[in-house]
């Protein structure tokens, strides 16, 4: 039998159940929370969809509904019924709208799979992504970043955003697929861009209904989802067949195993392949990009992260590299200062397997509740003057002040993202070498954010480059 590849593989029989949508309908009888009614809500949804989650907490509290395509929607933005969502109740919750749309690209990676494959998964991953194992790969991202940098002339203006997606991409595939993936590197890179925009654009209930009638931009989301399938699945095999062996991270994933001597399959080791590259790449750049338009004209910070870089830098080749890097304060305090104010996975949507209570309030079968991190890190309770960039609030273990569910940029529970580690000293290395050979300044106005998928900056954040 061929295997479907993931843009046409239906949803695993071992998830649980979709319920049915509910609709106002349904809803006869039953007590909701208050939110907002407008006609015309869809089309505000999606023109600000951050914006109008905010105005709906702000207007009505921590507790709202609304409706999206006739079905109820809930947004639950206290650290309460975060944590509940996300840890304490998570498996009343299944994967929320969206996700469908994801795992016709990443099949049953990590990001997209629910219980019971999603927890086997993660466990035999969990290994690969140790901090141990995560501090070889510093000296990687050290070099790559310094060679990307270097072509970086005084005067300079470089598109921040594109630069900054080109050196993480760079710096995953070097790390997930060793040299086996540059000859596709353009190839990848272009259908992953296809394929994150048609999963942006096309998340709202009842859009899925387009992907097989032959429109041209639903048909290039089929074919982007089919090549970077067909990529992965190749250089698995390859190594498979071969029986090459490599310590790169793909020759973890097919080496790992669990007590009971169980490994990932072939399509498994492909699926996780492609979760990583997008997590792995597209969520930093991001999240980078905005770091330095938030430093921008800002030289009281670049000095200090250039003495910290002098200071901390030259220990690279320390066995606890990842470790004290992990720990310094001020690239540690800008990093989490702008994972709070721009968020790269900045709404989480779920769906109710039951009726549940989140915060006092009753949540029925069926609805889709939506935490969103950019919601909740603006909560003026927990965060004073919500909307401006004050890294020095992460001084003195800041967040271990914060009641659980108040931050979560990675998200929570078992759902946490599991490169987390991975992605943090990525970051920091990459703010660190920047800001000791130079700093960056933007030739207009500060980016306009443009979320969809991830909370990304509108345009390529054009920067001028003065070396130091």
């Amino acid at each position: 039998m061929v295997e479907l590849a993931p843009f046409n593989t239906p949803r695993p029989a071992e998830y649980a159940p979709i319920p049915k949508p509910l609709t106002r309908r349904n809803l006869k009888g039953r007590s909701i929370p208050p939110g907002p009614r407008s006609p015309l809500l869809t089309l505000q949804f999606q023109k600000d969809t951050p914006g109008f989650l905010r105005a709906a907490r702000d207007q009505f509290g921590d507790c709202t509904s609304f409706f999206l395509g006739r079905q109820l929607f809930i947004g639950a933005f206290s650290p309460e019924m975060v944590h509940e969502v996300t840890v304490s109740k998570q498996h009343q919750f299944i994967k929320g709208v969206g996700f469908d749309r994801m795992r016709k690209v990443l099949g049953t990676g990590l990001l997209t799979n629910e219980e019971p494959i999603h927890l086997r998964h993660r466990r035999l991953m969990q290994s690969p992504f140790h901090i141990s194992k995560i501090s070889s790969y510093a000296n990687t991202m050290v070099e790559l970043t310094q060679k990307h940098i270097s072509r970086w002339s005084d005067g300079d203006v470089v598109a921040v955003g594109p630069e900054m997606m080109s050196l993480t991409f760079d710096i995953v595939a070097d790390i997930l697929f060793g040299a086996d993936i540059s000859a596709d590197t353009k190839k990848v890179q272009r259908a992953m861009h296809i394929a994150i925009d048609r999963i942006e654009r096309t998340m709202l209930p009842g859009l899925d209904r387009f992907d097989n009638l032959g429109l041209p931009y639903f048909r290039k989301f089929g074919s982007a989802a089919d090549e970077l399938h067909e990529v992965a699945t190749r250089i698995v095999n390859e190594r498979i067949e071969k029986g090459i062996k490599r310590d790169d991270l793909m020759g973890v994933l097919l080496e790992a195993t669990t007590p009971e001597g169980e490994k990932l399959s072939a399509r498994e080791v492909s699926d996780e392949t492609l979760t990583l590259i997008l997590s792995g790449h597209e969520t930093t750049a991001n999240v980078l990009t905005w770091v330095f338009s938030y430093l921008s004209h800002l030289p009281k910070y670049w000095s200090e992260l250039a003495a910290e870089a002098n200071e901390i830098l030259p220990h690279k080749k320390d066995e606890n590299f990842a470790r004290i890097l992990l720990a310094a304060p001020l690239s540690s305090a800008i990093f989490n200062e702008v994972l709070r104010l721009c968020p790269p996975v900045w709404v989480a949507p779920r769906r109710a397997l039951e009726d549940v209570t989140l915060g006092g309030v009753e949540v029925p079968k069926g609805a889709h509740v939506l935490v969103s991190q950019y919601v909740t890190h603006r909560d003026p309770r927990y965060f004073d003057d919500p909307d401006a960039f004050k890294p020095e609030r992460w001084f003195n273990d800041f967040e271990k002040s914060l009641p659980r569910g108040a931050y979560f940029p990675f998200g929570a529970g078992t759902r946490k993202c599991l490169g987390d580690q991975f992605a943090l000293l990525e970051g920091r290395i990459i703010i660190l070498e920047i800001a000791r050979r130079m700093q960056l300044s933007l030739t207009s106005g500060f980016p306009v954010a443009q979320p969809r998928a991830t909370y990304r900056p509108r345009g390529a954040v054009s920067m001028k480059v003065s070396l130091t």
